[in-house]
């Protein structure tokens, strides 16, 4: 991939031309005027050919042809720090200029975007989610000061936008007075919506579009599902230390996906009478040191661990497919930097304060591995090769 070099305020520049709405003379005279305020600019940029901005989420879209595209979301904004000072009185606020994102679809092997869709704010972007649900993509913002949140739904083949905040919730009465506040989570993807009339906690399913009253309604409608057995990966602590062991855990949905398997694996032989589950150990030979499931479907899962316990490691990335034989490993040379552990320089490096800044997806054949605020990178499933990368 093409590394480009930023502007000090972070415009993205490319070898023959700017991206970005302020042109040469624009950008000399915000430099100007941002010194003569006491502002810091403190954006950076992506730096995949044709993207700019910075890096907010990703996801990865199969596509009929067995590969995929990435829609890429970036700030698009001139991000700044403005600080005031006077007696007795000092304040720092971050501030932007032109604030909007920039929502690629990216061809991540020819390096190309294919088209991008651009959305405007008033003032700094705070939190931004994405989802792939039933063919669409979700796009949604959190409110900030004189941003409102907002919801963006987008058709993939051919790429367009179906619909934004207005026209989505008016589809259901008990939002159709406006949205104050939401968030997303996902296993399943879904919304969490406060209304303008005083409705909190509603929740709505992306996948069929399904709006429950309140998340305690919608465990109830699914209730009868969280019963059904499956079979799953789960990882699960020796002792109080740092090793863990992978387990293949066969046992009612409502028992086996929450947190709390991770310490009944203390004691394997004790689930059947605690959860009416077994386990049997899918790698006998391999411990996980701080290691956690970032991604699992039919066909294996992926692990993030430490390649030695400690303050300072590196991470890897492994892939245990369904009969549970690992098939391969990412060291640490091969992701990003950042990755790594050194709670002496860094308190918050540790997997529990670095685990929210993770992201593992698949489409299709494609592993597609994301750390907040740095970058992505795409593997193969079978061999566990580098497709692409893009980085800030």
């Amino acid at each position: 991939m093409h590394h480009s070099k930023l502007s000090p305020c972070g415009i993205w520049i490319g070898p023959k031309r700017m991206h970005g709405s302020l042109r040469p003379a624009g950008i000399i005279v915000l430099l100007i005027l941002v010194a003569a305020a006491g502002i810091h600019c403190v954006q950076h940029g992506l730096s995949a050919k044709g993207l700019s901005g910075v890096l907010l989420n990703a996801v990865a879209v199969p596509t009929p042809e067995g590969g995929c595209r990435l829609w890429i979301l970036a700030d698009g904004s001139a991000t700044y720090i403005k600080s005031v000072s006077r007696p007795g009185y000092r304040s720092m606020a971050r501030k932007c200029v032109s604030c909007k994102t920039w929502l690629y679809v990216y061809d991540p092997v020819q390096g190309t975007v294919l088209t991008k869709f651009r959305a405007d704010y008033k003032t700094v972007i705070t939190r931004t989610w994405m989802a792939y649900a039933n063919g669409k993509i979700w796009v949604a913002s959190a409110p900030y000061a004189e941003n409102e949140p907002r919801l963006f739904l987008y058709a993939t083949d051919p790429a367009g936008l179906i619909d934004e905040t207005p026209g989505i919730i008016a589809r259901y009465h008990e939002v159709a007075s406006g949205i104050i506040g939401l968030r997303m989570d996902k296993d399943p993807d879904r919304l969490t919506l406060d209304t303008k009339d005083g409705h909190t906690g509603l929740v709505l399913t992306l996948g069929d579009g399904m709006l429950y009253p309140s998340l305690t309604e919608y465990r109830n409608a699914t209730a009868r599902r969280d019963q059904d057995r499956i079979t799953l990966f789960a990882l699960g602590r020796e002792d109080t230390g740092p090793r863990k062991r992978l387990y293949k855990v066969t046992g009612p949905r409502e028992r086996i996906t929450g947190d709390f398997i991770e310490y009944g694996l203390k004691n394997p032989d004790s689930l059947r009478s605690m959860s009416n589950a077994t386990a049997e150990p899918a790698t006998p030979d391999r411990v996980y040191i701080e290691g956690m499931i970032f991604y699992q479907d039919a066909d294996g899962c992926l692990i993030v661990d430490q390649d030695a316990a400690g303050p300072i490691a590196g991470r890897r990335l492994t892939f245990v497919n369904a009969a549970g034989k690992e098939k391969w490993t990412i060291p640490q040379a091969e992701l990003f930097k950042e990755m790594r552990v050194d709670t002496n320089k860094r308190s918050m490096s540790g997997i529990f304060f670095m685990k929210d800044d993770i992201d593992v997806s698949r489409a299709g054949k494609a592993i597609l591995f994301q750390l907040k605020g740095v970058g992505f990178i795409g593997f193969d499933l079978e061999t566990g090769k580098k497709l692409w990368e893009a980085s800030y």
